[in-house]
């Protein structure tokens, strides 16, 4: 004798179509006796936003760790300065600049195509001197002069700087106007531009000589009459998460009269980017 398998019947599924923009899912539940449609319909819900969150995180272009160069120019846009303002000239191998866009929001005006980026960070602003420059600065003027190095320090000399370093640190808020060729984050070309405004917390003059056979390193901190808020123009453009910027300062690096007037001019890439999507890159 043959026993006979019970067939088990086929179960309906309860099916619920939901459309945000131009996203349509249709979600099917085979479990109807445990969820009603309206369960069914507020997870959906939940999914659509959380995917249009992720495609909004990965077409705004701000977050993330941003490396570039520095440099100063005067107001004819000269990296070449004067004799009185020589001591600024920088060596970009060690002016380097550190970015940590902590936060960003985008405020969508043409879906993710055309919107307003906005967010909060950290800029770490380093200008590389001669090695020779000895930094003065009091509460009426910074200024700098290049020592002879044959001289006692009597006579206007010094020890050999091996290393020579002004730096700054502000707390940075961009507003950008951001368009996006794409919503699809694997295809889109962005660019951004706008301004940057800053508040600057802190800065420091770093040396490092030689002396008696034993290395000297100090740390100077003081507020060496950099401007406290500064304005840069700012330009982004990039592919997928791959973005250069460039910001030029708008406000000079010193405070009105109080120090040469000179301009920061920073470019450089998007190292790190902050993105949901890992396979975008």
């Amino acid at each position: 004798m043959f026993a006979q398998e019970d067939i088990p019947e086929p179960v309906e599924q309860d099916s619920i179509k939901v459309s945000i923009g131009k996203i349509n899912l249709t979600i099917a539940d085979s479990n109807q006796k445990e969820r009603t449609p309206e369960e069914i319909k507020a997870d959906s819900l939940d999914l659509v936003k959380e995917l249009d969150r992720e495609r909004r995180v990965n077409l705004t272009h701000w977050g993330g760790i941003d490396v570039g160069v520095n440099m100063l120019m005067d107001k004819n846009q000269n990296t070449s300065f004067s004799s009185d303002e020589k001591w600024l000239e920088t060596d970009p191998s060690k002016s380097l600049s550190w970015s940590f866009n902590l936060f960003e929001q985008k405020i969508r005006l043409v879906n993710d195509y055309v919107g307003i980026t906005t967010g909060l960070g950290i800029t770490y602003n380093s200008y590389g001197l001669d090695e020779d420059v000895r930094v003065i600065s009091n509460s009426d003027t910074t200024y700098g002069f290049i020592a002879d190095r044959d001289l006692p320090d009597s006579l206007g000399g010094f020890t050999a700087f091996s290393k020579n370093k002004l730096r700054t640190t502000y707390v940075r808020v961009p507003l950008l106007l951001e368009f996006n060729t794409s919503l699809d984050p694997k295809r889109s070309v962005h660019v951004a531009a706008g301004v940057t405004g800053g508040v600057r917390i802190g800065s420091i003059n770093k040396i490092k000589y030689e002396e008696d056979g034993k290395n000297v390193k100090q740390r100077t901190k003081d507020d060496f009459n950099f401007s406290p808020f500064t304005l840069d123009a700012s330009v982004r453009v990039g592919y997928k998460n791959f973005t250069l910027f460039a910001n030029y300062g708008l406000t000079p690096l010193f405070e009105d009269g109080k120090g040469a007037e000179v301009y920061p001019l920073t470019v450089g890439l998007t190292l790190i980017p902050w993105s949901s999507d890992p396979d975008i890159d």
